[in-house]
């Protein structure tokens, strides 16, 4: 074996082991991201609750403020 086949050798398994690890990366990115979104839409489900509630209490405000002024 040669000092070229040893080179060329060694390339192939640094060049595999690199695109395992981007593979790899990748994928854990792309979880991450999915969990990020999923607390984010139940965050959001949450709130919306307080601002429903926050617009009907809005909306009872406007009706005796209409009340009032008959």
């Amino acid at each position: 074996m040669d000092l070229q086949d040893t080179f060329y050798i060694l390339g192939i398994i640094y060049m595999s082991v690199m695109l395992l690890i981007v593979i790899g990366l990748l994928t854990a990115v792309l979880v991450i991201k999915k969990k990020v979104d999923s607390i984010h839409q139940h965050i959001e489900d949450k709130l919306s609750i307080f601002t429903n509630i926050a617009h009907t209490g809005s909306t009872i405000v406007d009706a005796a403020k209409k009340a009032v002024r008959r």
